[in-house]
């Protein structure tokens, strides 16, 4: 699992030639026809509802988990187990995307999910937000599923602009963050979230009905594999490829650090409103950037957008280790622009780096990996955020610097 970061660079080449810019946005709506319909359609309407609910609560969690009694060592165990149950859940989820089909996984596991919402909105203490957790990232044994579906039903040659397009349910959520702000600054943080919990339950309910319609897209059911079996078949993938898991295993470190601790850093010197409208500002980069990022990338090249990416979410670690309103706008900006450079060109990277036959597998040992990472993370967040707020951020600056020269080595060079 990447940590809220995307690659995709906005090269200035793109605007600087007014026939090519021109070329770009007559083009960009036949591409979206080709691109939205079927299980994209699908998928892209349900993500509405989704990813508003998503943001709205997520990122809140920090205190609001603090306000039902969890200390900061506490608070970052908490992350370790989230990230601990995503891992043990990808390897399998992998080889049955890959065996059983994509579809069945993504409904079971959408209910599965809505159901836990009620769980986060009544919790009494943060024990039973524990429960909540693990039921939550339970459901998300469907993430290979998923991946492999959107990878099966894509064009090939939309690949990057595709995942881009998928990002445009996030405008109706641009405001979420803000709303989750201002329930949490009006009714007080725990009954605000509670609020923004029940709504979300509703909002992931109406998605998973809509995922009954998706189509299935495996042709041919592969055998079952075992968790060795698994990371064995894929030792003769693209080294560019085994290049992706590397960089993911860094940065997950590093977002496995500041999970919980972005929102309780902000606590220390504004409110819930500012840190909302803040993260909606976030989203605003992130996904207005992202479309033009995404088809740079697919006429252009993937690589270079990707490893520059890491670099501007060390300088967003960076600035977020200082203190005030201003340097937390300045994060949200430039981890607004990270994550519009990673997300299309990392994912147009693994679909054009591994086979559909293998996609499945591969993402499963991708983010089994990522969410251990992670989890380790987690671990020792709390115990460095109690000790110095500032040094948590700056150990994941450091880490994403690391990251970057490992793309450029693994990832950047062609065979």
């Amino acid at each position: 699992m990447l940590p809220h970061t995307n690659i995709n660079l906005l090269s200035p080449s793109i605007y600087t030639h007014t026939s090519l810019r021109y070329a770009v946005l007559k083009g960009s709506f036949e591409d979206w026809k080709v691109i939205l319909r079927g299980n994209i359609l699908v998928l892209f309407i349900s993500w509405l509802f989704l990813d508003f609910g998503s943001y709205m609560v997520s990122d809140f969690q920090g205190v609001y988990f603090s306000a039902l009694g969890a200390s900061d060592v506490i608070l970052g165990y908490m992350g370790s187990i989230a990230f601990a149950m995503l891992a043990l859940l990808q390897i399998p989820g992998g080889y049955i995307a890959d065996t059983f089909g994509r579809k069945r996984v993504i409904v079971i596991f959408t209910f599965v999910m809505a159901s836990s919402m009620l769980i986060f909105a009544f919790a009494p203490s943060w024990q039973y937000i524990v429960i909540a957790l693990i039921i939550e990232n339970l459901a998300l044994l469907y993430q290979p599923a998923l991946f492999s579906i959107i990878m099966d039903s894509l064009p090939e040659e939309h690949r990057s602009e595709g995942f881009a397009i998928m990002s445009l349910p996030l405008l109706p959520a641009l405001v979420a963050p803000a709303v989750g702000g201002y329930f949490a600054y009006t009714y007080g943080i725990v009954p605000g979230m509670r609020l923004a919990y029940l709504i979300v339950f509703f909002l992931s309910l109406i998605a998973a009905i809509l995922r009954i319609s998706l189509k299935e897209t495996l042709k041919k059911k592969e055998e079952r594999l075992t968790f060795f079996e698994s990371i064995r078949s894929l030792k003769n993938i693209d080294s560019r490829a085994k290049g992706l898991v590397y960089v993911a295993i860094i940065s997950s470190f590093a977002g496995g650090l500041v999970d919980y601790f972005i929102v309780k850093y902000a606590y220390t010197y504004t409110n819930g409103l500012i840190f909302g409208i803040a993260m909606s500002l976030w989203m605003i980069m992130a996904t207005l950037a992202s479309i033009p990022i995404g088809k740079h990338a697919d006429l252009h090249g993937k690589e270079v957008i990707f490893a520059v990416s890491l670099i501007i979410y060390s300088i967003a670690y960076l600035t977020y280790s200082l203190p005030g309103i201003v340097f937390l706008f300045s994060f949200a900006l430039l981890g607004g622009l990270a994550v519009a450079m990673l997300q299309p060109s990392h994912s147009g990277l693994i679909a054009d780096l591994v086979s559909e036959k293998n996609r499945g597998r591969f993402t499963g040992v991708y983010l089994f990996l990522s969410y251990i990472s992670a989890m380790i993370g987690s671990m020792v967040s709390g115990y460095i955020y109690s000790y110095d707020h500032r040094i948590l951020f700056l150990t994941a600056s450091i880490l994403m610097i690391l990251a970057f020269i490992t793309a450029y080595f693994l990832v950047m060079r062609k065979k």
